[in-house]
């Protein structure tokens, strides 16, 4: 998994700041069959005081499924923070047997205000009977338009300095 700062040329053509970048490979061995897992440390930031998450967008590269089992028909996603494990995201079908949703564009959560630090979780769920630790191929994207609304830089400057212009 990879959370990073977008470039400048990034950000012009997408109005993003980062991209968590998660594929199969970062889906721990060992997972008990029926579990759901949280990812809720490094490399997910902690959003501070002040942060402002504008909006997300998320696009599915690849469809996760276990290559072996074709009646392994549903993993979904739930994205979120501390506060909302489903702040952005809840119950997203990214399993290729199931009906997956290639890109999401939520909407309803646009500018998340906090107020206190709340660390982005990400979780993902898996079937009745079946385990995460089986999935061999899927991966994802999740864009983050991410600000600091105490930065003085968005504070709306007058037009004029008063200096005698009009």
């Amino acid at each position: 998994m990879k959370f990073a700062p977008l470039t400048i040329d990034e950000r012009a053509a997408t109005g993003m700041t980062h991209r968590l970048d998660f594929d199969v490979t970062d889906i721990p061995a060992g997972i008990a069959t029926n579990t759901a897992y949280t990812f809720n440390t490094a490399p997910l930031p902690i959003l501070k005081a002040g942060m402002v998450v504008k909006r997300i967008h998320f696009y599915l590269t690849t469809p996760f499924k276990d290559s072996t089992d074709v009646n392994y028909n549903s993993t979904t996603i739930n994205l979120g923070e501390a506060g909302s494990a489903t702040r952005w995201m809840s119950g997203i079908q990214i399993n290729e047997n199931g009906t997956e949703v290639i890109t999401t564009f939520p909407g309803a959560t646009e500018n998340t205000i906090y107020t206190g630090n709340s660390q982005i979780a990400l979780t993902l769920g898996s079937m009745a009977a079946k385990g995460l630790s089986s999935l061999n191929t899927g991966k994802f994207y999740v864009l983050f338009s991410i600000t600091n609304g105490a930065d003085p830089s968005y504070r709306q400057a007058p037009p004029f300095s008063g200096g005698g212009y009009t």
